[in-house]
């Protein structure tokens, strides 16, 4: 009996390495999520400052897309520019940033992210008044899976207030090879039993 239990688990760990081996050559499988959404924005579901206080300062702002309907929110403020350019006679401003700030968002079914600016820029000109950031970020889902994109918050005389944004998700999942490394390292210890009990 206790031979029939033997060759049961060294049979069993054998197809464990067999399987490994089987698949040591595919790649690991990703799984890719993008969500693209645009809006011309409801009354306060955005607000956005190319800078806060004075020309030089952080942007900020956010957007709301519940308000047309998509379970989708984010705030964002940037860290101080890298530089920037202000005219004083027409208002014209534009300033660009590196990796800062914040990026918080809001997803379906009760996901947070939370993440920092990577880069972009923000912009304004004085006539006719158009003001608004293009910004890039990345952090993590409340899941753990890394997340990264793109948004812009904006407003003009023209269109109002408008925002989009790209939200990429991606996760790899453990390498097949890692089967091989389990049943090799399990196939030793029984090896290593069997020489201990001679």
């Amino acid at each position: 009996m206790r031979n029939f239990v033997r060759f049961s688990l060294l049979l069993s760990l054998l197809s464990l390495v067999a399987a490994g081996v089987a698949l040591a050559d595919s790649e690991p499988a990703a799984v890719n999520l993008t969500v693209n959404l645009s809006m011309d924005c409801p009354p306060q579901s955005c607000v956005v400052f190319p800078y806060q206080n004075a020309p030089g300062s952080p942007a900020s702002g956010f957007a709301d897309f519940n308000a047309i309907g998509q379970p989708w929110s984010f705030t964002f403020e940037t860290a101080d520019p890298l530089t920037w350019s202000y005219n004083q006679q027409t208002g014209d401003y534009f300033a660009t940033f590196g990796t800062g700030g914040s990026f918080l968002m809001n997803g379906p079914d009760g996901l947070t992210f939370a993440g920092e600016i990577t880069a972009g820029d923000a912009h304004q000109t004085g006539g006719p008044i158009t003001f608004g950031v293009e910004l890039s970020y990345s952090g993590v889902w409340s899941n753990g899976i890394q997340g990264y994109g793109t948004f812009t918050d904006e407003y003009s005389e023209q269109f109002g207030n408008q925002a989009t944004l790209n939200a990429k998700v991606s996760q790899t999942t453990p390498e097949p090879a890692s089967l091989i490394l389990l049943g090799s390292g399990l196939l030793g210890a029984v090896g290593w039993r069997r020489r201990s009990l001679h």
